[in-house]
């Protein structure tokens, strides 16, 4: 994504380019609704001098009345101000974290090993709800107690230019405290961001990882951590809060001296005679329309400088560029044959390379293993050809085309994966097997489900396959969940499949019922296995040994126990279950 060039809550902007005649007629509705009362304070003072004064029983009847009728339009835009203002503020939240989401979802692996989950999901949550209380309500304030505020002071000068000026005298000495707090509140408030981003960070962690924490005693220690972050979020929102409490009432004393200072002039001007005092009166109440809105806009500020620094924060996140992206002209995969070709290829995930030079050749329908020590580069040639990565040199093909030129989307379709730790929704063991094909007809899923032997996992449970189960897959074990996982590769019909340690974490009973499976599984589609059990890749055509990301041998299982080298060191480790220890 090209980096935008707003910032802070100017990169809101573009969200509002197509609700441009809605929020004309809003302004017009915010204007109509913030000359009401300045209208009404005029009408006051022409009560008091022209009515109650001269003893005019029927003018002040009619200013009355007009009074009441003013009051009430007032009343009337200023809801349908507030309605309609706080509906396009909750659009542009909507819209807004429709687009971190998506963007999110369109980041690479990179950028997720490389920020904490915590992180991102204070992004997601904490910041656009900062966000969403300043557009939900802050906007509301900030339009119609801005217009409230022009229109009192033009009010003001129209009752009487002397009085206005005298008002005014304030204004230098407000100017100079709104810039003190301007430029101290934006680090505070910067600050309060980063140290709830970093709570968050530890709160998702240690949720993640309560298990080992207990197992190792180390909830005191995490709790310590934890105590310490949380006490500097708290300094943090202090610090914060005393510069909110030292400017607040800075702008309300300056109000007050405002409204001393046109009742002295006003009193001199009666004096002499060259004003009326229903038109002190009225000052008076024009001065309550200016510095009311100040008050509140000044209370708006911190919101809004704390919602500033959310924005920031979420554009890190929104900035952060897609580093694998369809290629202009990028065409559309149609259904694939699956013949799979890694040509030289070299990767590194920082400066090091992690693999050098990288052959591989797999016919439509053929079937590889890759096997070796954990950190040769196995899972890193996987996520190459899943295009979670693109190769720093030398290039990925299926059926000929570089990944590269092709829609990714339309190649991830043919795509399965089954992971060393299989991951389950929160839904029913039905609705995770359709997860990789969401339109599938339950007659579907139910014969995949058989097809692999989960309908035997589900049977244990009253409800089938309905059964609901909790997020990761708890309640289940890893043999049911692994099952579960193939069942859902089998469903969405790959033509290219990566096994990547399925069967590592799986028990001898588990890993029977497995391998049953993966003989369903691997009919017809083109399949990488990484695994460290011999049952698991004697099934392919080529066993490829990986170390220090090289190809260091390569050949059927019997041809490399025929051959000095890293197969039959690996071979010797063999459990006499038939487990390898390497992996």
């Amino acid at each position: 994504m090209p980096r935008n060039r707003h910032t802070g809550l100017s990169r809101l902007f573009p969200y509002a380019n197509d609700k441009r005649a809605r929020l004309t007629l809003i302004g017009v509705l915010a204007a109509l609704s913030a000359a009401a009362p300045v209208i009404g304070w005029h009408l006051v003072g022409d009560a008091i001098d022209n009515g109650i004064r001269d003893d005019d029983e029927g003018r002040l009847l009619l200013v009355v009345l007009a009074y009441v009728g003013v009051n009430a339009a007032a009343w009337i835009l200023g809801t349908a101000t507030w309605l309609s203002l706080a509906g396009v503020g909750q659009r542009v939240v909507l819209e807004l974290r429709r687009d971190l989401f998506d963007h999110l979802t369109s980041l690479s692996l990179r950028y997720f090993s490389q920020q904490k989950a915590g992180w991102i999901i204070a992004r997601l949550t904490s910041d656009v709800d900062a966000l969403s209380d300043v557009l939900n309500q802050g906007l509301t304030t900030l339009v119609v107690n801005t217009l409230t505020l022009i229109a009192a002071i033009g009010g003001l000068f129209l009752l009487d230019w002397r009085l206005g000026l005298v008002a005014l005298c304030v204004l230098p000495p407000g100017v100079v405290v709104t810039r003190w707090f301007q430029r101290r509140s934006h680090v505070a408030f910067t600050d309060v961001r980063t140290k709830i981003a970093t709570v968050t960070a530890q709160l998702a962690e240690s949720v993640a990882g309560m298990a080992v924490i207990q197992a190792f005693n180390r909830e005191r220690a995490f709790q310590s951590e934890f105590d310490g972050m949380n006490e500097a979020n708290r300094k943090a929102n202090v610090v914060a809060q005393k510069l909110s409490s030292v400017f607040f009432p800075a702008i309300e004393f300056l109000g007050v001296v405002a409204t001393g200072a046109v009742l002295w002039a006003g009193a001199y001007f009666i004096d002499v005679g060259t004003m009326e005092i229903g038109t002190v009166v009225a000052a008076v109440g024009l001065l309550a329309l200016v510095f009311q809105p100040l008050q509140e806009l000044s209370e708006l500020y911190g919101q809004v400088q704390a919602a500033n620094a959310a924005m920031d924060k979420i554009s890190s996140v929104l900035d952060a560029e897609i580093d694998i992206a369809d290629a202009p002209g990028a065409r559309p995969l149609g259904r694939i044959d699956g013949r799979l070709e890694l040509d030289r290829i070299t990767f590194a995930y920082g400066k090091d390379p992690v693999l050098h030079g990288i052959e591989i050749a797999v016919p439509a329908g053929g079937c590889i293993a890759l096997v070796g020590e954990s950190g040769g580069g196995k899972s890193t040639m996987a996520k190459l050809i899943a295009r979670f990565y693109d190769p720093g040199s030398g290039t990925v093909r299926v059926d000929g085309t570089d990944l590269r030129e092709v829609e990714l989307r339309s190649y991830r379709r043919q795509l399965g994966v089954v992971l060393q730790d299989p991951f389950l929704f929160s839904g029913t063991i039905a609705d995770n097997i359709r997860f990789g094909k969401p339109d599938a007809s339950d007659e579907e899923v139910y014969g995949a489900a058989a097809a692999i032997g989960v309908d035997r996992v589900a049977a244990r449970f009253e409800s089938g396959l309905d059964h609901v189960v909790r997020e990761g897959g708890a309640g289940l074990s890893a043999g049911e969940r692994q099952l579960i996982s193939i069942a859902r590769a089998l469903l969405a019909d790959p033509r290219i499949l990566i096994l990547d340690e399925a069967t590592s974490n799986i028990d001898r009973p588990s890993e029977i019922l497995i391998e049953r499976a993966f003989d369903r599984l691997l009919t017809g589609r083109t399949s990488i296995i990484i695994a460290h059990r011999l049952a698991t890749v004697r099934r392919a055509d080529e066993i490829l040994v990986v170390e220090h990301g090289r190809i260091v041998q390569r050949g059927t299982e019997l041809d490399l126990l025929g051959q000095e080298g890293a197969f039959r060191r690996l071979a010797k480790s063999l459990h006499a279950d038939g487990l390898t220890s390497a992996a």
